[in-house]
């Protein structure tokens, strides 16, 4: 199994197309090779099984292969996937968007939510005739291009540009005059918020909108994370503020490549070349057949049954609880917490966190859940879950954390890994901001 792998790391770099699946995510004895899933387990090249927490980096919002979303990618498959003409899953899924997503006068489709962001962010510097992008310093991870990611240690290769700036959303009541010190409002072209990885709220929204149409800059919403996980019509229904543009991906498809750009029709418009000069989301593969399909499919599907989304909720919540009280009882709350996203001050189960401040007692704790069956880099409720599997996971965490207090009692806890620990975040921002990547 170790050679394979070097065989991997020796051909790809990172061994891993996607940083957050790397081994240095992961303990020592996290499974190597993925090769089957079905519901909420996988299962390794060894054969063995484990419950699955991450569900494709919280893409996989229904199970792993999912009859129903299945089917319609092999119907797809079978009737060809790409074609120089545009097909019906075309035309089907935009239809879909436009009358689920308020911000939705238009769609474009591409692969992942990075390229979506990215296009939405040439859309409001072209609307604007401004370059400044502001992004919430809370949000950990917006985007794989260089715009954003200049901005961390990992900007080897990207030409320097101060054209990217971070405004602080836990107080973005009072940051107007602030905003307008450091960057001059008339010299922004938009403000960008992930609503997933910080405390939303209805006044917060409603001010980052207020700010925008007071100062003619563009809102985008990324909710790659939160679309069709926090509600079918994400944060922008639930809270009932709508953006100029939002962008959609991970659950999109439950897993299949595919995301989608959504806005106003006066800016989208700009994409259009009889109307604007916006290269916008074109590429040869952003509306292949299957990608489509399962996002028909899985939209649908969340559409079409109310109990999907209050299954994961009730899931979600009857895991964070159970985090919640067993740290308490180990006493645990000054190295590790359990949080969750909260709508109006209450909490919900779409999206449990648990973090660690030390990265060797997370690892230890990583290392005897997988001992235990359990992968839980993430936590990404799915409709799959059931209670008995929330049981089964509290037992193997209380399991974990006694072997986590044994080792901070010995004052030693390197020794009670099976490695090397998971030291470094996939990336960290210029000002030593640790960072967990999202995609």
């Amino acid at each position: 199994m170790r050679k394979l792998m070097r065989r991997l790391s020796d051909l790809v770099p990172g061994g891993s197309h996607c940083y957050s699946k790397g081994d240095g995510c992961f303990p020592y004895n996290a499974p190597r090779y993925l090769v089957h899933g079905s519901g909420c387990y996988v299962q390794d090249d060894a054969g063995t099984r484990y419950l699955d927490w991450a569900m494709g980096l919280r893409s996989v919002i229904l199970g792993h292969n999912y009859e129903k979303v299945t089917h319609a990618v092999i119907e797809a498959a079978m009737d060809g996937v790409n074609f120089c003409r545009p097909t019906r899953h075309e035309l089907e899924l935009a239809e879909l968007l436009h009358d689920i997503i308020p911000s939705a006068g238009m769609v474009k489709f591409g692969k992942s939510g990075s390229d979506a962001t990215t296009a939405a962010v040439k859309l409001a510097r072209t609307y604007t005739g401004q370059n400044i992008v502001l992004i919430a310093s809370e949000n950990p991870f917006i985007s794989q291009h260089d715009w954003f990611i200049g901005t961390t240690v990992l900007s080897s290769g990207v030409p320097d540009d101060k054209n990217t700036q971070f405004y602080n959303f836990s107080t973005i009541e009072r940051s107007e005059e602030d905003i307008e010190r450091s960057y001059g409002w008339e010299n922004i072209a938009a403000i960008v918020l992930d609503p997933a990885t910080v405390p939303v709220t209805w006044a917060k929204l409603a001010c980052i909108r207020e700010l925008c149409d007071k100062h003619s800059v563009v809102f985008i919403l990324d909710e790659v994370i939160s679309g069709f996980r926090y509600g079918i019509a994400g944060v922008q229904g639930l809270f009932g503020i709508t953006p100029d543009l939002s962008t959609f991906g991970k659950s999109m498809g439950n897993g299949f490549s595919v995301s989608a750009l959504c806005g106003k029709r006066d800016i989208m418009n700009l994409g259009d070349r009889d109307h604007g000069n916006v290269f916008l989301l074109s590429g040869t593969n952003n509306a292949e057949t299957t990608g489509l399909a399962a996002a028909i499919a899985t939209i649908s599907e969340i559409k079409g049954n109310n109990g999907i989304l209050t299954h994961i909720d009730n899931i979600g919540k009857l895991l964070f609880e159970g985090l919640r009280k067993k740290i308490e009882t180990y006493e645990l709350t000054e190295h590790m917490k359990a949080d969750c996203f909260c709508i109006a001050g209450n909490p919900t189960g779409t999206n449990p966190t648990l973090t660690f401040g030390n990265p060797v007692l997370k690892t230890i704790f990583d290392q005897h859940m997988i001992e235990c069956g359990i992968l839980m880099p993430y936590i990404a409720p799915s409709y799959s879950h059931t209670e008995k599997d929330v049981e089964s996971t509290l037992n193997a965490v209380e399991y974990a954390l006694k072997v986590v207090v044994r080792a901070m009692d010995s004052k030693q806890p390197k020794q009670f890994l099976m490695g090397g620990w998971c030291e470094k975040p996939v990336f960290e921002r210029r000002n030593g901001e640790n960072c967990n990547a999202k995609g």
